[in-house]
């Protein structure tokens, strides 16, 4: 087998892997759940190509019964353009369709292999298939044998229930999943679990050795360097800092244990998503709110302390009156000092500042990973980074590539949300994850893409976070153990759990520094309280609902109700629910647009996302251009501009002041409304690339000015905005090619501005539908919105819909 023409080794890991599976396969196991360490790769392909292997062997040889059932094997993943890396892909001299029957399943439910040629999936009943789940859930009009999903490159829990209700629809025969370590499957099979532990690992390549890392189809980089058996810790000591946190934290378990069925007060809420924006924050609070805001994720920490400053529980009657003249006086003052001790100045970013420096020196020539838990974090603090180390802010949100760093100093460190998936690299990395990650989070702990991890914690989180690596470490050795029994491979001998070792600290922010081998003080009372009231707080935040940060823009929890619209459609008359307040892609003659729900009128033609992709076909095609770091570093450098422009808005006092103030400069831009436009994002960037520069400098932003980053801004905005315009021109035609199956000037024209990548495939993800009517308005589950229930008749009514 190789991969872009070199051969793929297999290694001692990949060869356990699949023996594994097969074992697990031939004792009737149905459903089976592979834990591996968080990154990006390919194992679920592989997979999928030794099972059809296997059967392609057995239907050569015959003999003794195949493991794999009847019926294709189909690889279920969500990724951009899957025949581009298919075709990287071959079996001796020949590419996979020719080899193992490798086709890919169209949004129409119909299959088409590498060549083009697009057949019915019925016409071929051992044939290996990939389905992007951007595409939906496809029907194929028969059963399938064996469905390999690849829950690793999904987002969120939703996409894993969808990819698993499509095998139940087709029949699986037997369900594989490539998961991450710290995920569980849920309860709706029968699953036999593998977690591949740092300890398990570490057998493998003490008794077997390793191979040299190659590509992403292998797990060789996971045995690169000997697995820690669990993650190090920095300790820091903050003595007001702890106090305050556990006054709030005891506040939130507090209201947690309120025996009612009313909501949670706003202000209550409004506290809890306070003290998680400043516990996440390691630098400036007003810089993170500028980029919290810019992002659209939400209330930044001024806004939410003003609410909380206001919020009073006036009214209040019954167990909330109650826990107004109780406990919300402690958490309300609690919440707001911690607010005004962070914001006058965070002790912590010094911290981060030392902890750089440490690492260098003590990890000399390691990229040095900083970890946080939003893309706007990321961006506050590497701009922040930026600004105090010197560098552009959008370089140090690039990925680290592949191998040893380099000799700069500035390109060795990089900062990067916990969204940002890596690949798995045989070169030393180490990663400062800043504060403990929640327990839905904790397998960030023992993440593939670096050798190193440092968990960056305060002293009373120590032990929290030493008890909640022993308690996954358990789990997983509870599931390595019943899946042994089941298949007869003898006993697992029971794990050690030392404590979490000290890699720096503790350090006293608060006062004078103890002597650097002080060990974390693991009997303080203090320590041992917080310890049993962050599993309470855990589950609290997740009781109302407030968000994590898994992709790009802001999400909504499942069960959350939001304001839907009903839209009937052309031209099957099926019923789209939208978000309110949400704005959809539209096609207004030759113009690609953004409208909001509430403006749609009957003949307006919307592009509907059909799958669990981006919403938007534009976001989609410039991620078939750049990788996500890349898109974060474009994010940011234009969050530069829109902040420059604003600036120049606040000193100036009024638009038409703005216009004047460039018009002296020299601009020709042709009025005030088109300016504040550049603000309010709807139009990316101004067309004359001067015109960035003007803005700079009227706001003596020195981020664009410096290092030529206003000319990379420009040219960047003149890439989107050619896109932009070609979708207007061309989408409605290419998707009609896209969806016949033949590349037509359309379709030429989109894949000239992306650079030659063929990019019908991402259109199939999408539909194209004429609004017939507008309807009216209901609240309902998040997880509810953009399905459609099905074909109607044409005097349905959107009112009529339940």
């Amino acid at each position: 087998m190789t991969d872009r023409g070199r051969t793929v080794d297999l290694g001692p890991l990949d060869r356990a892997t699949l023996t594994l599976l097969s074992r697990a396969l031939s004792s009737d196991q149905d459903s089976v759940y592979l834990g591996l360490p968080r990154g990006r790769h390919d194992l679920a392909v592989l997979i999928g190509i030794y099972l059809q292997l296997v059967r392609r062997g057995a239907e050569l040889v015959g003999g003794s019964p195949c493991p794999v059932p009847d019926g294709p094997v189909v690889v279920v993943g969500l990724r951009t353009n899957v025949t581009v890396r298919l075709a990287q892909l071959a079996i001796g001299r020949q590419n996979l369709s020719r080899a193992l029957r490798m086709q890919r399943i169209r949004g129409d439910g119909r299959v088409v292999d590498l060549q083009g040629k697009i057949t019915r999936a019925v016409d071929s009943p051992s044939g290996l298939f990939y389905l992007n789940t951007a595409l939906g859930r496809p029907s194929l009009g028969t059963s399938v044998g064996t469905v390999v999903i690849d829950r690793t490159s999904m987002a969120n829990d939703q996409s894993w229930e969808h990819a698993l209700a499509w095998a139940s629809e087709h029949d699986a025969a037997r369900v594989v999943a490539v998961a991450d370590l710290g995920t569980q499957p849920g309860s709706s099979r029968a699953w036999a679990q593998w977690p591949w532990t740092p300890a398990l690992r570490a057998d493998v390549r003490h008794s077997l050795g390793h191979r040299r890392a190659y590509g992403p189809l292998t797990s060789n980089a996971l045995l690169a360097h000997r697995p820690a058996a669990a993650p190090s810790v920095a300790v820091y000591r903050h003595e007001q800092l702890a106090e305050l946190y556990r006054t709030v934290v005891a506040g939130v378990v507090a209201a947690r244990r309120v025996h009612t069925l009313e909501p949670w007060p706003q202000p209550i809420a409004d506290a809890v998503r306070l003290l998680n924006l400043l516990w996440r924050s390691w630098g400036s609070i007003g810089r993170q709110d500028a980029w919290q805001v810019l992002m659209g994720r939400g209330s930044g920490a001024r806004a939410l302390a003003r609410s909380v400053s206001r919020g009073t529980l006036e009214g209040r009657t019954g167990p909330w009156g109650l826990f107004r003249e109780t406990q919300w006086p402690d958490l309300r003052r609690g919440v707001l000092d911690l607010y005004e001790l962070l914001y006058d100045g965070n002790p912590r970013w010094d911290l981060l500042l030392a902890l750089i420096d440490w690492a260098r020196a003590d990890r000399a020539g390691v990229p040095v990973l900083v970890r946080t838990r939003s893309r706007s974090a990321a961006a506050a603090v590497a701009e922040e980074l930026a600004d105090t180390l010197g560098g552009d802010a959008d370089s140090l949100l690039l990925a680290p590539r592949p191998g040893p760093a380099a000799s700069s100093a500035a390109s060795a460190l990089h900062v990067m949300p916990y969204t940002e998936r890596l690949a798995w690299d045989a070169s030393p990395r180490l990663e400062l994850h800043l504060g403990v990650p929640s327990a839905l989070r904790t397998g960030v702990l023992f993440s593939g893409a670096a050798d190193e991890h440092v968990a960056v914690v305060e002293q009373s989180e120590y032990t929290w976070l030493e008890r909640s690596a022993s308690r996954v470490l358990y789990g997983w050795h509870e599931q390595i153990r019943q899946t042994a029994v089941v298949l007869g491979l003898g006993e697992v001998p029971e794990p050690a759990t030392p404590p979490l070792p000290v890699a720096y600290g503790p350090v006293d922010l608060s006062g004078p520094s103890p002597a650097p081998d002080d060990l974390p003080l693991r009997d303080s009372p203090l320590t041992l309280d917080l310890s049993a009231l962050f599993e309470d707080y855990d589950a609290s935040v997740r009781a109302i609902g407030t968000p994590a940060d898994p992709g790009r823009s802001a999400t909504m929890a499942p069960d959350d109700s939001v304001p839907a619209t009903a839209v009937l459609t052309e031209p099957e008359g099926a019923v789209l629910w939208l978000r309110s307040d949400e704005q959809v892609d539209v096609l207004i003659g030759q113009r690609y647009a953004r409208v909001p729900v509430t403006a749609l009128t009957p003949g307006s033609r919307l592009l509907r996302a059909r799958g669990d992709g981006l919403s938007r076909l534009h976001d989609r095609l410039v991620m078939v251009l750049h990788d996500s770091a890349e898109v974060t570093a474009m994010d940011t450098m234009i969050g530069f501009f829109r902040q420059a422009i604003t600036t120049v808005y606040e000193q100036r006092g009024s638009w038409p002041d703005v216009l004047t103030a460039l018009k002296n400069l020299g601009s020709e831009v042709s009025s005030w409304q088109a300016v504040s436009k550049w603000a309010d994002g709807s139009v990316i960037a101004p067309e004359d690339p001067q015109d960035v520069h003007r803005v700079a400098l009227l706001a003596r932003d020195t981020r664009l000015t410096a290092g030529g980053t206003w000319q990379r801004l420009a040219r960047m905005a003149e890439e989107l905005r050619r896109l932009h315009r070609a979708l207007g021109h061309t989408a409605a035609a290419a998707m009609t090619e896209a969806a016949r199956g033949t590349e037509g000037p359309a379709l030429r024209q989109l894949k000239t501005l992306c650079s030659g990548i063929d990019v019908s495939e991402v259109l199939e993800e999408f539909d194209l539908v004429v609004v017939r009517r507008v309807g009216g308005q209901k609240s309902m589950s998040a997880a509810d919105l953009r399905r459609v229930p099905g074909p109607r008749s044409a005097s349905s009514s959107p009112q009529e819909t339940p």
